[in-house]
């Protein structure tokens, strides 16, 4: 048995998923699609991302047997090679993680909806999602046989970078890319006139017809080192979100490496890693009234802010790379027995 590991980025991005199976003496081959970020931020190149998807499916398939196992780090890429699977009668074993469904418009949700429905009458395709929860939802939406569903979390990457404490410089950073629910952050912006927010958005999914309150510093489609030296910067990080599917999970994680507290809407996935009060706060959807309560409670209490954040350094230990890959070591030895 071969795995044969899948990443949308580059080769080297999956090292440390294939590390603990090459310990362990397992056969693995690393496939890269090497897309560039632009694939998913521009418009029009939303079509070359879908031929990369489709590109890198058939050279997956042709690269593998019926006895190895293809584990896709990026689910709709393990979802296109089990509808290629179904449909052209092939044998093949899929496990496609972290499952996550967003609304994206009626062209994107009726073309999911063939692409994930064939993928899921395939008798030999899987997948991971971050909750309990989101097995009953999607089963339902999807028509999937819940006994292809595991759930694992996301872990903690080895390279994040680490840093202790500080009380930051008094500003209040939002950002990401999935499903940020900018209309109640301006809300509670104008409710704080005198905090100062950062917020860097994708510009693809932000709505322009939303009022920029004087208070928010808003920037579009800045490089990641950009991105997390403003979030490190700052004194809190909130992030109230527009749906309860999964959303956030590495912007909220990464800020926890950082030891920044964090505010985040309540989802299945955010109360995986946060206990309300304890280790982070956690909120309504919409509700800007209680997210401008919290962020002016933290802001005024550097101690609270502090406590939080090492409870939260304490909790996200048990998410590490290391148990990430010996669940899903045990979830590949389930699925070839």
């Amino acid at each position: 048995m071969k795995l044969l590991f899948l990443v949308d980025t580059k080769a080297q991005d999956i090292q440390w998923m294939t590390q603990h199976f090459k310990e362990e003496n397992y056969t693995t081959l690393a496939i890269a699609m090497n897309s560039s970020l632009k694939n998913r931020t521009i418009n029009w190149r939303k079509s070359i991302l879908f031929y990369k998807y489709i590109h890198v499916s058939f050279i997956t398939i042709l690269k593998s047997t019926k006895d190895d196992v293809i584990i896709s780090g990026n689910f709709i890429v393990g979802a296109f090679i089990a509808f290629f699977c179904k449909t052209l009668s092939l044998q093949r074993t899929i496990l496609s993680l972290n499952m996550i469904s967003h609304e994206r418009g009626l062209v994107n949700k009726v073309v999911r909806k063939v692409i994930y429905n064939t993928a899921f009458k395939y008798s030999n395709f899987y997948t991971t999602v971050n909750s309990k929860e989101l097995i009953e939802n999607y089963s339902t939406n999807y028509s999937i046989r819940k006994d292809h569903f595991f759930v694992l979390e996301d872990p903690i990457m080895n390279y994040y970078e680490v840093a202790p404490f500080s009380g930051g410089n008094g500003t209040v950073f939002c950002g990401g890319e999935a499903m940020r629910d900018w209309k109640t952050l301006f809300k509670a912006a104008e409710l704080l006139p005198a905090v100062k927010f950062v917020a860097i958005a994708r510009k693809i999914y932000y709505d322009n017809s939303l009022k920029l309150p004087n208070n928010v510093t808003l920037y579009f489609d800045k490089p990641y080192d950009f991105f997390y030296e403003k979030l490190k910067e700052s004194s809190i990080v909130a992030m109230p979100l527009s749906t309860t599917a999964p959303a956030g999970l590495i912007v909220m994680i990464r800020s926890a490496m950082l030891s920044k507290p964090v505010i985040v809407t309540s989802t299945s996935s955010t109360r995986n890693y946060i206990e309300n009060q304890f280790n982070g706060i956690l909120i309504d959807i919409g509700d800007e009234k209680k997210l401008a309560d919290e962020i002016s409670l933290l802001l005024s209490d550097s101690k609270i802010r502090e406590r939080m954040s090492i409870n939260m350094s304490e909790t996200i230990k048990k998410f590490s790379i290391d148990n990430f890959s010996k669940k899903l070591e045990g979830m590949i030895l389930q699925i070839k027995t």
